[in-house]
């Protein structure tokens, strides 16, 4: 299962966000949203989120666990699509109004617009896309 395309959307005035029906029906009914290591949140679903922990689990460094594990919180949507995202969410990804949410291969990323213009690039501006068969 991948998760592709970009959707734009609003945070509301109780930070709650629209994750769109395509995603939602990826991501079943419980999953999983921490801060990714750009500004901006990832959500897994819960069983891709076991696979990506695993190497968390098992480091032997436990600064490095606790790192992770404590930006990990879990969520689900509520009946009309939204997630609510916990105000420390909010003031790390930069959240303010307008969103974006993107599918990005095992997972989504929601960003704040103004982050995610300027932390991506269109396909033709990356130098090594050639070694890529289309």
């Amino acid at each position: 299962m991948y998760f592709n395309y970009t959707y734009n959307h609003t945070l509301d005035a109780k930070n709650r966000l629209f994750i769109p029906a395509k995603f939602r029906e990826q991501l079943g009914d419980e999953f999983v949203i921490f801060k990714g290591p750009e500004k901006c949140l990832y959500v897994y679903d819960k069983e891709t989120f076991e696979e990506v922990s695993r190497q968390f689990i098992n480091h032997p460094n436990r600064k490095v666990q606790r790192s992770f594990f404590s930006q990990v919180s879990d969520a689900s949507a509520d009946k009309q699509g939204r997630v609510t995202l916990t105000a420390d969410q909010v003031e790390y990804a930069n959240l303010k109004k307008d969103a974006v949410i993107i599918g990005a291969g095992q997972r989504i990323e929601i960003w704040s617009a103004e982050e995610y213009s300027d932390a991506t690039i269109s396909m033709s501006q990356l130098d090594d896309i050639d070694e890529f068969i289309f």
